[in-house]
């Protein structure tokens, strides 16, 4: 039975950290970092979803203690210290505890727009690759072992860009209202993910084979319809395929009709109104795999 507050805390640190990655890495390739509308409102999202994820992190560390030391007098400050140090889960979950406050801090010392997101990105990369060795692909060993994790590192990534450049380009559809300019930005950005979009999906469903193999297995693959982690792996995988759905309607029907739509700005309108529904619902979507693959970390796979 899954313990419900280790995976709220999973959610609570794993939705945020994607985000750290994904998108200051958006706002290199996806539009002008230099803007100041990017550098002033930008660091506060970062900030706001750091402070998220450390939350969520320390939850998580707390949480695996307490599962660990169960008797309540056991649960002290050197149970905590010993889990950190002395346990290879303790250590990774360290290790980001303290990325994640260096991220958050980042974009109010940094001047330059485009430092802060390089440096944001590589920290945010950190971060997200760190997941790999407190997931299931830290079980297995040698070529298998590196094979399995290498996988889980690049699913991780690739699941960062893909979310950070929706909630970016979330954020760019809302200020279009405002701004006269906004929905050429929104066209720059789009136009820019759906440049890597290809790369990034086919990178999402490589290592998600490499993963299923490990996890699931040939031999398994009967389970997927019966075990409690086969039917969420369903549930995940039926979820992906509306995000592709939407992600194609938006690189091949709604981004076009946006710049057919730029002279008039009646249609402009529309047209940003319907890409503003159809981000919201992908960005719905990949919050709901979020949270299955928060509750998947804690069941033990089929193979």
């Amino acid at each position: 039975m899954a313990d419900w507050g280790i995976v709220a805390a999973r959610f609570l640190q794993f939705g945020p950290a994607l985000i750290l990655f994904g998108m200051p890495s958006f706002f290199l390739y996806g539009v002008a970092p230099e803007r100041p509308r990017s550098k002033r409102g930008l660091k506060y999202v970062v900030a706001a979803t750091g402070i998220l994820s450390f939350a969520g992190a320390v939850w998580w560390v707390l949480a695996e203690t307490a599962m660990i030391f169960s008797d309540p007098g056991q649960f002290t400050p050197d149970a905590v210290w010993t889990v950190l140090t002395g346990t290879g889960f303790g250590r990774a979950a360290f290790l980001r505890i303290i990325l994640i406050a260096v991220a958050i801090v980042v974009p109010f010392v940094a001047r330059s727009s485009r430092r802060v997101w390089v440096v944001q990105s590589l920290i945010g990369a950190t971060i997200v690759a760190s997941f790999a060795w407190t997931g299931h692909g830290v079980k297995d060993e040698g070529v298998a072992g590196f094979v399995h994790l290498v996988g889980d590192i690049v699913h991780l990534l690739a699941a960062a860009i893909w979310m950070g450049a929706l909630l970016a380009l979330a954020a760019l559809l809302l200020t279009s209202i405002r701004e006269r300019t906004g929905a050429r930005e929104v066209l720059r950005g789009l136009e820019a993910f759906s440049s890597i979009g290809v790369a990034v999906v086919a990178l999402l469903l490589l290592s998600g084979v490499i993963n299923s193999w490990f996890l699931v297995g040939p031999s398994h693959i009967g389970q997927l319809l019966t075990s409690p982690y086969g039917l969420l792996l369903d549930a995940k995988l039926a979820l992906f395929a509306g995000m592709l759905a939407l992600a194609a309607a938006n690189r091949y029907r709604f981004t076009p009709q946006l710049s057919a739509a730029l002279p008039g700005a009646g249609s402009q309108e529309i047209s940003l109104s319907v890409l503003r529904r159809s981000i919201v619902w992908e960005t719905a979507l990949a919050l709901l795999v979020l949270a299955i693959v928060s509750l998947m970390g804690t069941l033990e796979p089929p193979a």
